[in-house]
């Protein structure tokens, strides 16, 4: 608005100036001679204004933007130390529909862990990132994250610090390091090269079930501690220590004391056709990469959010996994197989519980802008009885996941998926877990 003012002032300055002090000259063709009054065989040259003139009308208007410039500089303006700043935000929101599958009436069947029908409108997952850039490639990256789902028994939607670490590039050769709320090395790799749709489903081993332990919630994306990264052609790791609860869990209970061990995580990828440098940053529509991944981590006095850190609470949980990935423009194809181990601190109560399982997905881009997704996963958790050993299952259960994606622009996606979660208890009987999921989703990146 303050442009179209502008703009107008000016016009209306110089058109004042060429109607009062406008000269009309005039010229004779055969001589050259040039006239300020009209005659015969004289030639219109148009009007002209002295130089004089012109750097009044100059200094008049400058004179008048000063207001405007003034206000600019009082209300637009953004301060940093910095040398860019980067905002930037994702956004998944939509409709979902769970009808449990499981027979109420089953006998033996856990009736507490049973649930109605549930149908509403969700945030699944807001983030608002800002990078603020000291150099080209070193840079302090701070993300909120934000949720409201269904199955949140809150009325409000929590708020995270997910990811506040300092990016520091080259402090090896080929590798950066990130320290602070950091990326842990598996997750983000998953869900930038393999399963691209974290906005109605998480990857498999972050899983996590609300009645009875659906999925299997061995992991989560980030952490606090320090993720060096490195990215050559044919060779990508992610090699990090860190708390090991995630960014969203307690380290400790109150009036507890922090455990001093620590969680040794990585992952390693082969890029067996090249284009590791590119890893995280591939266009799927147009990029072609065959990725072998092995990843895992270590941690010692490991506990679950919302219980005291004790010898009953605690436990040592190791994972150990291998995946790999095939895209071209057409379609994408990835697997995975994991195990894990949670060893209790109290024997005496148990010896902790195994998780096995493995999954797999696949899309397939038919036309432009429109992907067809499918996904399977399998696991099994087992409990392991103290002093005998044996093992009995906890949970096992399957899911298949179902969608259609459409690319409305590059900003905004529109998907509609299924998913049919079926999961068994130790005594055969499905778990309040089992149910049909029916969502419809809007991806927003800006």
């Amino acid at each position: 608005m303050k442009k179209v003012a502008l703009s107008a002032l000016a016009a209306a300055m110089i058109s004042g100036i060429a109607s009062a002090d406008a000269l009309t000259l005039y010229s004779d063709p055969k001589t050259g001679q040039v006239y300020t009054t009209p005659g015969e065989g004289r030639v219109e040259m148009g009007d002209f204004v002295d130089a004089k003139t012109v750097d009044m009308a100059d200094r008049e208007i400058e004179s008048s933007f000063s207001e405007y410039k003034d206000a600019a500089k009082k209300y637009a303006q953004v301060k940093s130390k910095a040398k860019k700043l980067d905002f930037s935000g994702t956004v998944y929101f939509g409709m979902t529909s769970a009808n449990p599958t499981t027979d109420l009436d089953v006998t033996g069947g856990d009736q507490s862990n049973y649930a109605d029908t549930s149908t509403g409108f969700e945030l699944r997952r807001a983030y608002l990132q800002l990078k603020a850039y000291f150099n080209d490639k070193d840079y302090f990256r701070f993300t909120l994250d934000t949720t409201k789902e269904l199955a949140s028994s809150k009325s409000y939607a929590d708020f995270y610090a997910k990811y506040a670490f300092l990016y520091l590039d080259e402090v090896l050769p080929y590798t950066g390091v990130e320290v602070g709320i950091a990326h842990r090395p598996w997750i983000d790799y998953e869900e930038h090269n393999a399963w691209k749709y974290r906005s109605f489903n998480k990857v498999v081993l972050e899983e996590k079930g609300t009645a009875t332990e659906a999925g299997v919630d061995l992991l989560n994306s980030a952490d606090l501690g320090f993720n060096l990264k490195t990215k050559t052609e044919n060779f990508s790791s992610e090699i990090g220590v860190f708390n090991g609860e995630g960014y969203h869990a307690d380290k400790a209970a109150a009036n507890q004391e922090n455990s001093s061990d620590l969680s040794f995580e990585w992952r390693l990828t082969g890029h067996l056709i090249g284009s590791g440098t590119k890893v995280g940053k591939y266009k799927v529509e147009k990029d072609t990469y065959l990725n072998l991944s092995t990843y895992g981590l270590i941690s010692k006095n490991h506990k679950d959010n919302d219980v005291a850190l004790d010898d009953v609470n605690e436990y040592d949980r190791s994972i150990y996994g291998v995946h790999a990935v095939y895209n071209q423009p057409e379609f994408l194809l990835a697997a995975q197989y994991f195990v894990a181990d949670d060893e209790a601190q109290n024997e005496a109560l148990g010896k902790g519980k195994e998780y096995t399982g493995w999954s797999i997905n696949g899309e397939v881009r038919p036309a432009q802008d429109w992907t067809v997704i499918g996904r399977y996963d399998d696991y099994k958790i087992e409990e392991i009885a103290a002093g005998t050993g044996v093992k009995s299952v906890k949970a096992d259960g399957t899911k298949v996941i179902a969608g259609l994606a459409y690319k409305y622009s590059k900003n905004i996606s529109f998907i509609g998926s299924a998913k049919f979660i079926d999961e068994e208890d130790k005594n055969g009987f499905d778990t309040g877990e089992s149910k049909d999921v029916y969502m419809l989703t809007t991806e927003v990146k800006w």
